[in-house]
């Protein structure tokens, strides 16, 4: 089991995310040297998600049953945040409990590129999937200022994002299984 860097100490601005696993397969933040932040599932169906970063474990589940809302929490149960997708766009608010409050968004309409935006801190970081590539399979890019006051774990960021992808991706397919 590999250590997970503090993300404070990178040394670059490009970061990866690698995939590992066929059948249950999870997920790594890492610069080709070392691990930041890893992301694996506790079911089948992608509704829990467990992101591990320096900052320590935190796990992902919805509301309820068939609510759109998520919540983020720290370890198992101590709620910190939610995540609400938006209803007819492809947005996705964070509001955490010491008041963070940003929104992952699609810049442009046919982009690759997923966005974490912010009102007091601009562009946070920028996901973009990695086309015909399974290994690795997002680039995640960050702003030159990533180490700010009042702002989460980068990497706990990251791999928020990288959730919703790989779900939305799940959703389109489940969506095309059923025509």
């Amino acid at each position: 089991m590999d250590v997970l860097r503090d993300i404070g100490s990178l040394r670059t601005s490009e970061l990866t995310v690698t995939r590992f696993g066929w059948w249950r397969p999870y997920y790594q933040l890492g610069d080709g040297q070392f691990m930041y932040a890893r992301l694996s599932y506790k079911g089948t169906f992608k509704r829990y998600a467990i992101i591990e970063s320096n900052a320590g474990m935190f796990t992902i589940k919805r509301k309820s049953m068939l609510s759109r809302i998520m919540m983020l929490n720290r370890g198992e149960d101590e709620t910190i945040g939610e995540l609400e997708p938006a209803t007819w766009t492809r947005d996705v608010t964070l509001r955490m409990d010491n008041g963070f409050e940003a929104t992952y968004l699609f810049k442009k309409l046919f982009s690759r590129a997923y966005t974490l935006s912010s009102e007091p801190y601009g562009d946070i970081l920028e996901l973009k999937q990695i086309a015909w590539s399974i290994k690795k399979a997002f680039s995640v890019i960050l702003s030159p200022d990533n180490q700010q006051q009042g702002k989460p774990d980068t990497g706990l960021l990251a791999m928020i994002g990288v959730h919703f992808i790989l779900l939305r991706q799940a959703q389109a397919a489940g969506a095309a299984a059923g025509q």
